[in-house]
């Protein structure tokens, strides 16, 4: 246990063992006797713990720590690197495929046209709205009365 937790709690104990003393009603003097004791024995546990800690309370001065050396990547590391990521790619790649039941179409195997250019993708025709949210005014049957 710390001192400064010791000590906090040697006080509580002083405080309850002086209530006591003081609202103790009894006549019998080796009780009162046995208590008084009891206080000067926490007393002097106190001054002991006060008079251990005292030197050990002065701090050290901090350390700075020492400057390490920046370390750059080498090239072996880079292609290491670039050959673990080209792997984990590879897995993912093989197991979205294994969970979907089709391959992963790269942009050179996508279905092209007769030019050779890329399917555009499908739009509506402008002139249809696409809801009655769409109208100029969406609550125009409301409004109507």
């Amino acid at each position: 246990m710390k001192a400064k937790k010791a000590l906090k709690r040697l006080r509580r104990v002083e405080e309850l063992l002086s209530i006591v003393i003081d609202e103790f009603a009894g006549n019998e003097h080796s009780v009162r006797e046995l208590l008084d004791s009891a206080k000067t024995s926490v007393i002097r546990a106190k001054a002991g713990i006060n008079s251990q800690s005292a030197p050990g309370t002065a701090k050290k001065p901090q350390m700075k720590a020492e400057q390490t050396k920046r370390s750059h990547l080498t090239a072996e590391g880079r292609k290491r690197i670039s050959l673990a990521v080209k792997k984990r790619w590879a897995e993912a790649k093989r197991t979205s495929e294994q969970k979907t039941g089709t391959s992963v179409k790269s942009a050179g195997d996508r279905e092209t046209t007769k030019s050779g250019s890329p399917t555009p993708p499908r739009t509506k025709p402008a002139d249809k709205p696409l809801a009655p949210e769409a109208l100029s005014e969406p609550n125009q049957e409301r409004h109507a009365n």
